[in-house]
């Protein structure tokens, strides 16, 4: 008897329980436009373990539609209607995910979409939305204070290292977007270290078209972050400050500290941001170095680049900051503008040295190279955008900017040439300053019509562009050669350099279904190039810089006129894509020397073919390959004719006979992952053939000085493997990523007029392990990177090098808010050379602790450096060059540092407003 009692109380506990966890699945069905709802729309719940239909219904003149009562349970939701292809979701049940609301479902096209997969579940929803992989940001547990960089670690498949820089399944993402828009300019640190991550809605990966490049099938990988709702109403954001107080240097402070605000509501967007820091947050690097004019005077001939990896490298000072603001007009809200200014001001000092070692045919010899560097640069940018849905098939985009940019610099380089006994046979000093100046003006009209017959398309593009820099300083540079006094030298110069470029780019197109599964396209692009280049040269004379120097100055002008049409064929079904395209380019070239009226006239006509493969056997494996052709215009200062003395020890003149390259690729990308269980793999491999690439040609004197010049050659290539995976262990507490790559490289230049050939051969790979569970984070990794070149000409140059480098990370958050975090970076040079053999182990700590009851407020302690290690070292090899440097970086320090993050979604009355 007590034995059927339990049974029968065991029974109705269960029922209970199955009728309190049923689920309820709402959405609304709209055409392809997302404009107009489908009203009768069948929306059909699968059970997926036996097909058992669980229920229907059909959408109502709204295209809403709403099932109650589905049981907890795995299943497949699939949307259909008579004009389109049908729509399939994967409904995972779970405890706290019983209400699900769809709010846009898009129907596509029939026969012409890329079939997609949505899975809705409380863990690890990945999934396609065509061509656009997508990660749901609340299915992966971050920290109450993280940010987006803390959010992107934990996704699978994306990697972030040290510095902020972004891998999606092993390919690098060129920019970082905020719901489709750049957020203050090209900085992606920004948006990423200091946007919560709990205002991310969806993290999107897909690719585009780059700036300017219509048309082209080279695509970008791009990194969106989709808002909230719930972040898109009301004002969040966060303030900092940090300090040492002086204790590390009483006259050179550090600090550090950051606004961020941000008040959207359904349409409309306001943020504001500034950063003040002279730690190595700075994010200043080469790349800056075009905003700001400082290419005119780069010396192409030294084989080090202080500036080659960020403010890692020197003493920095940063301030940015900016606005942007972007609503929606009209009576539909159909038409998106937006406004974006940003500032920056920087200044990097920079310590460095290196060992150059060369190998020619009969000798080997050395230079030592001691750096002393300044620059100080500001910056102003100005965005606009406008994006309008003309009517339901006309869309305009027009884009203007404008930068002004200003800088200056100040070098010192102390140069010695050893013989291979180390005598010194040549001692050099130069010291340059530059004032640079520069503006920049962009305009993008992009006009798409689509028509009533689906996948007939027009598309009209226009880009203009227009830059105007202008640099002014002086050259000061000694010469002692200790065997032969009478051959010292002393040089005193005053330069000026103007620099403008005009590009006007015209792109049209026109796209017409054939039949269910094909599609054609017709291309034209018409692009006008016009360089001009003003380099003047004056000798110290008689008290002022007076005598004209003709083989130091120039005019100097490139015209090119290109024209060119193009034919693709695509195919689309179901699980492939493929496409064939061939372009006819004309292009007219006219080098023309405005002193002397010589020119030099080219016409060239190319064929560039292209095709690409994409399979998609399921929804979660992916396989895509093509191929390109590609064809650059030689720069503006490889053309010019005269020397460019910058550096005396490393003259560079122009060769204005250039040719444009050619080249072919071949790219093959393959990913799978399983998004049940949280594993992942994915494989690539990229081939690289150029001709009439551009390489150098260098001779040198009996005392090591070069004179350098760019000609085109044949027979560059390069290829690489490389590959990666997921593999979650303990119910994905524990996950190990291993990672490898491998690389060919064979390239070709001239020594003393004799060719050099050089291959070098690269493998590199590592793997990292992560562990997660509930407020521990933890994570160990490392990595080994060996390289091998080998030079025809010298033997001696055949030296195999590696790098070792091994990282690991904690966070642990500890009861009463305390907050601990940890990591370190040990790397260990190989076989370079005396002075540069350097290993060292970098320690950073932080310890916090949050106030309030929504732990807003955090007061940390950070150690930057503990073990007063940091060093930057490395090795280059160029041709017949082995390059070892190293360059002074910021040490130990230690700041105090106060972190407010704040919303409007207060509900307890005691927490403090914030004074916006």
């Amino acid at each position: 008897m007590l034995n059927r009692l339990l049974i029968i109380c065991t029974t109705l506990f269960l029922s209970y329980t199955s009728f309190g966890q049923e689920m309820r699945i709402s959405g609304v069905v709209v055409d392809t436009n997302g404009v107009t709802p489908l009203p009768n729309s069948l929306a059909m719940a699968v059970r997926v373990k036996d097909s058992l239909l669980l229920g229907f219904q059909r959408t109502d003149q709204d295209g809403k539609f709403e099932m109650n009562n589905l049981p907890m349970d795995t299943f497949m939701l699939t949307i259909s209607h008579p004009k389109y292809d049908e729509r399939s979701f994967f409904i995972i049940g779970n405890p706290e995910n019983l209400e699900i609301d769809i709010p846009l479902i898009k129907m596509p096209n029939k026969a012409t979409e890329i079939e997609e997969m949505v899975i809705y579940a409380y863990k690890d929803p990945i999934y396609f939305k065509g061509d656009t992989l997508v990660y749901i940001a609340d299915s992966f547990k971050v920290g109450p204070n993280a940010v987006v960089e803390d959010l992107l670690k934990r996704l699978p498949g994306i990697e972030v290292d040290q510095d902020g820089k972004i891998k999606s399944q092993g390919q690098e993402i060129s920019k970082v977007l905020v719901d489709g828009d750049e957020f203050f300019g090209s900085d992606p640190t920004i948006a990423t270290k200091n946007l919560g991550a709990n205002a991310i809605e969806t993290v999107e990966v897909y690719e585009k078209t780059d700036v300017g490049q219509f048309g082209s099938e080279d695509k970008i990988k791009v990194l969106d972050l989709k808002l909230k709702d719930d972040a898109k109403k009301g004002y969040f954001g966060k303030a900092s400050a940090a300090s040492d107080f002086g204790l590390a240097n009483i006259k050179r402070p550090y600090y550090e500290g950051e606004l961020l605000f941000n008040r959207f509501n359904s349409t409309q967007k306001l943020s504001v941001f500034a950063l003040g820091t002279n730690t190595p947050r700075s994010n200043f690097g080469w790349g800056d170095a075009n905003r700001f004019g400082l290419d005119n005077e780069s010396t192409d001939g030294n084989p080090f680049n202080p500036f080659e990896n960020n403010s890692a490298n020197g003493i920095p000072r940063t301030l940015k900051a900016g606005i942007y603001f972007s609503d929606k007009i009209g009576k539909k809200k159909n038409t998106k503008i937006g406004f974006n200014y940003t500032y920056y001001n920087t200044e990097l000092q920079t310590y460095s040295g290196s060992r150059t070692k060369f190998f020619l045919t009969d000798t080997t010899y050395f230079t030592d190279d001691s750096t002393n560097n300044l620059s100080r640069n500001e910056s102003h940018t100005i965005n606009f955008s406008l994006d309008s849905q003309l009517d339901s098939l006309t869309n305009l985009v027009v884009r203007p900017t404008f930068r002004f940019d200003k800088g200056f610099t100040d070098n010192n380089t102390l140069t010695s040439y050893l013989g291979e006994d180390s005598i010194p046979s040549l001692q050099s000093f130069a010291n340059t300053k530059n004032k640079s100046t520069g503006i920049d003006g962009e305009l993008t009209m992009s006009l798409t019509r689509k028509f009533m017959k689906p996948r007939r398309e027009v598309k009209v593009d226009y880009y203009f562009n227009y830059v105007d820099n202008k640099t002014a300083g002086n050259l000061l540079t000694r010469t002692t050669i200790p065997a032969i006094p009478m051959l010292n030298d002393t040089v005193d110069q005053s330069k000026g350099n103007l620099n403008t470029e005009m590009t006007n780019n015209f792109f049209a197109s026109y796209t017409e279904p054939l039949g269910e599964l094909f599609k054609g396209t017709i291309m034209y692009n018409y692009k006008i190039e016009n360089f001009d280049q003003d380099k003047s040269t004056y000798d110290f004379a008689n008290g002022t810089y007076s005598e004209y120097r003709a083989d130091l100055s120039n005019i100097f002008e490139t015209n090119r006129n290109e024209h060119k049409a193009g034919l693709k064929f695509q195919f689309d079904k179901t699980k492939h894509m493929a496409f064939i395209r061939a372009d006819v380019r004309n292009v007219d070239i006219a080098n023309i020397n405005m002193v002397n009226n010589n020119s030099i006239h080219q016409n060239i006509t190319n064929i560039l073919p292209s095709a690409r493969y994409q399979f998609r056997p399921s929804m979660s494996k992916q396989f895509q390959v093509t191929y390109n052709t590609y064809s650059n215009q030689p720069a503006i200062n490889d053309l010019q004719p005269v020397q460019d003395n910058s550096n005396p020890n490393r003259l560079k003149i122009g060769n204005p006979d250039l040719v444009p390259n050619y080249g072919h690729s071949l790219n093959a990308w393959f990913n799978s992952w399983n998004p049940m269980k949280g594993s992942f793999i994915w494989a690539g491999t990229n081939l690289y053939l150029d001709n009439n690439a551009f390489a150098s040609s260098t001779t040198y004197d009996q005392f090591g000085r070069m004179v350098t010049q760019t000609v085109n050659v044949d027979g560059n290539f390069y290829g690489s493997v490389y590959g990666g995976a997921g593999i979650p262990l303990k119910g994905k507490t524990i996950q190990v990523h291993p990672n490898i790559i491998a690389g060919y490289n064979h390239y070709s230049n001239f020594i003393n007029n004799e060719k050099n050939i050089t291959d070098n051969i690269n493998i590199g790979g590592g793997g990292e392990f992560r562990f997660f569970w509930d407020s521990l984070e933890f994570n160990i990794g490392g990595r080994y990177d060996w390289n091998s070149p080998k030079s025809s000409l010298s033997t001696a140059s055949n030296t195999p090098y590696g790098v070792q480098v091994y990282n690991g990370r904690i966070t642990w958050r500890m009861p009463l808010g305390f907050i601990i975090k940890s990591d370190f970076r040990y790397t260990i040079n190989g076989q370079l050379a005396d002075g540069y053999n350097l290993s060292y182990f970098i320690w950073n700590a932080e310890i916090g602790k949050t106030f309030l009851k929504t732990e807003n407020l955090l007061l940390s302690v950070i150690g930057n450096d503990i073990l007063n290690q940091n060093v930057n070292a490395g090795r280059t090899v160029t041709g017949n060059m082995v390059v070892d440097n190293r360059t002074q970086v910021i040490t130990r320090y230690f700041l105090l540092k106060l972190t407010y993050r704040f919303n409007n979604n207060k509900t307890r009355e005691d927490e403090p407003k914030f004074p916006f």
